[in-house]
């Protein structure tokens, strides 16, 4: 092919061609033969093309020049294509953006920041405005060698070149070629297509040549810049900054809609992903499996305990949590009330005091499980779980309050007992609450990101799974076009990260591998399943039976705890008579004072709301496993079904 277009040129040099060749076709001659590495052949025809052309050396384009210095840099000759820029300022030829593109990307792919630095600052000095893809090579160059913060700075002066720009299309009046109005709708394709030039309808203000460029560049950003930054936020391990990204990536670039025409097989609306789509979703679920440490866990198993300290309360406890401190913070305020600001440190000694008898007590309930194991063993499968009435209901922290204070003078007593609700006190901050925040995705997905002051939160593991299980559901409304890929990455970060109600909306929608006769005999109709031929790695059900047996140990061991409290205090009198008939603890005769028992009475209300706590979840944890079993193989399956039939055994619900 290149000797065929090579020939071509020759013909038309000929003296009795009718045509001679043009700047831009000897330039085309060089790109040729650069592109098949036969350089030499392409530094002869630049050389011809300076000897024979009419125009002044000045007016010559840069695109010749720029194709000889990718061959030597791809040929890794650095030394001959420097020579060629030299060459090329020595001439009079003005270099453009694409030739210190060239430069900077081949030092920043050499790692050597300092002289892609270089390169830049000179483009400035020669008035060559940077573009979009100087911007994205610079980044690029920062990400190589780590200086992240740097990089983020040029990506912050993208951002703001791109509300310039299309300030100025709004205030302008700058309308498309076509006469639209550019719209980042996902029902338009012109942001898919080739930039287009801007035209002015109002003659009154002109812009420059400059301006045009900076509008054509940075209305709409490559999606190039935002995988890089997504690369490089993956990298530094900066989660929420992914999560950011990628929802300005969906607002400029969301997955386009449209009918192809009307009537027929044709007339329903179609969902198009592009390729870059995909990426950018691979790169932001890495970046939130790699915060959740599901790589980790999957190496080092015995890790996956950390992540359940605390249960995953429902709605209802966890507004009974919040509540309760609620009442903790009324506390302090009625006695500063009462009392006076010099008097408050005596209600922090009586709290530091009752820290003291927590610390005690819980210490003595681990050395009666380690003594009393047997009782406990066989309490566990006898004890149903508590139920949250009223006897058992926590007593608040009116019995901690000094006796000088007369509850009497205010109005918000019933029954002997403060109404905190009624209280005069401003109430208390998400900072003070007990429970996580609610993050959800609806409306705006990033106002759930940002403090009331607009700064990150601080997320837990729990807080990033929401955050991508909720995005994972905005673009199944898009009908985003998800592979096997997504769903090995998906699958283990929402599990670990604990959102069982979205998990469990995916495994619904996944069509089954196998399904049973009971099934395909009661189904009217053939289900129609979003995901098919889904892949679930065999590691992620190891997790699931993990993550199992985990909440079941933790459950159970809040039960020991419950049931030792309840014979200790002695609200049930047989399990009270049965332990100290059974239980070899020489301590079992302690007198205990009524701060003691109060606390006590506090500690069985918490370790009981607990274990209902993680019973929902070992519920939830047990329906994921009868959905996950036909999707899966069946030479995965019986370690699974094992596990449902040991946590079958112990009263759960």
């Amino acid at each position: 092919m290149l000797e065929r277009a090579v020939e071509i040129v020759y013909n038309l040099r000929k003296p009795n061609s009718a045509m001679r060749p043009g700047v831009m076709l000897e330039a085309a001659v060089v790109e040729a033969y650069a592109a098949c590495g036969e350089m030499y052949q392409a530094e002869t025809e630049l050389q011809r093309l300076l000897d024979n052309t009419h125009l002044p050396l000045s007016s010559i384009p840069a695109q010749p020049f720029n194709h000889l210095i990718i061959g030597y840099l791809h040929s890794g000759n650095g030394s001959k294509a420097i020579r060629t820029y030299t060459e090329m300022l020595r001439l009079g030829v003005k270099p453009n953006a694409h030739t210190f593109a060239v430069l900077m990307h081949s030092y920043a792919k050499a790692r050597n920041i300092k002289n892609c630095m270089r390169a830049f600052n000179e483009m400035i000095r020669m008035e060559v405005a940077p573009n979009m893809v100087i911007y994205t090579i610079m980044i690029f160059a920062f990400r190589v060698v780590r200086q992240y913060e740097r990089a983020d700075t040029v990506y912050k002066h993208i951002l703001q070149e791109q509300e310039w720009a299309r300030a100025q299309v709004e205030n302008r009046n700058l309308f498309m070629a076509g006469g639209n109005i550019p719209s980042s709708s996902p029902d338009i394709l012109d942001m898919y297509a080739t930039p287009s030039r801007f035209s002015q309808l109002d003659s009154a203000s002109q812009l420059t040549e400059s301006e045009h460029m900076r509008i054509r560049n940075f209305y709409n950003l490559d999606p190039v810049v935002y995988i890089v930054m997504l690369s490089l936020y993956r990298r530094s391990n900066r989660t929420m900054w992914a999560l950011v990204t990628w929802e300005r990536f969906m607002k400029n670039f969301p997955i386009v809609q449209w009918s192809p025409r009307e009537g027929g097989v044709m007339s329903q609306t179609r969902h198009y992903t592009s390729r870059f789509h995909i990426l950018a979703w691979t790169l932001v679920l890495r970046t939130v499996t790699k915060a959740v440490r599901v790589p980790l866990i999957f190496r080092i198993p015995y890790l996956h305990v950390r992540y359940f300290t605390d249960p995953e309360h429902s709605p209802e406890m966890r507004m009974r949590l919040d509540q309760r401190q609620q009442q903790k913070l009324n506390l302090a305020h009625l006695w500063k009330e009462f009392s006076g600001n010099n008097q408050i440190r005596y209600l922090r000694m009586k709290m530091k005091k009752r820290k003291r008898m927590v610390r005690g007590i819980e210490t003595e309930i681990d050395r009666r499980l380690d003594v009393d194991f047997e009782f406990c063993l066989r309490q566990r499968l006898k004890q149903p779980l508590p139920d949250l009435n009223d006897q058992i209901r926590f007593s608040g922290y009116e019995y901690w309050m000094p006796e000088s204070i007369d509850l009497s003078r205010l109005q918000v007593t019933q029954n002997g007992r403060l109404v905190h609700a009624a209280l005069p006190i401003p109430t208390f901050k998400n900072r003070d609450r007990l429970s996580s925040p609610n993050l959800s995705a609806s409306g705006e997905p990033e106002s759930s990101m940002f403090t009331e002051k607009g700064r990150f939160i601080k997320p837990t593991t729990r807080d990033m799974a929401a955050i991508l299980a909720n995005q994972w559901r905005a673009l199944e409304n898009e009908q985003f076009k998800f592979n096997n890929i997504h769903v090995a990455v998906y699958l283990p970060t929402v599990l670990v990260g604990r959102q069982y109600e979205h998990l469990i909306h995916f495994l619904l929608q996944v069509q089954p591998r196998t399904i049973s006769k009971e099934a395909a005999g009661n189904a009217e109709r053939p289900r129609v399943y979003t995901y098919k031929n889904i892949h679930i790695d065999v590691r992620t059900t190891h997790l699931l039976v993990g993550q199992m047996r985990v909440v079941c140990e933790v459950m159970l061991a809040e039960r020991d705890r419950r049931v030792l409290l309840t014979a200790l205090i002695g609200t049930n009198k047989k399990l009270s008579d049965t332990y100290q008939s059974e239980s070899v603890y020489n301590g079992e005769s302690i007198e205990r004072t009524d701060d003691v028992l109060q606390v006590m009475q506090e500690r069985l209300v918490i370790h009981s709301e607990r274990e209902i706590s993680w019973a929902r979840e070992l519920t939830e944890l047990m329906y994921i496993a009868r959905l996950w079993i036909p999707l899966i193989e069946n030479r995965n399956k019986p370690e699974l079904i094992e596990m449902m039939d040991m946590v079958s055994e112990v009263p759960y619900s």
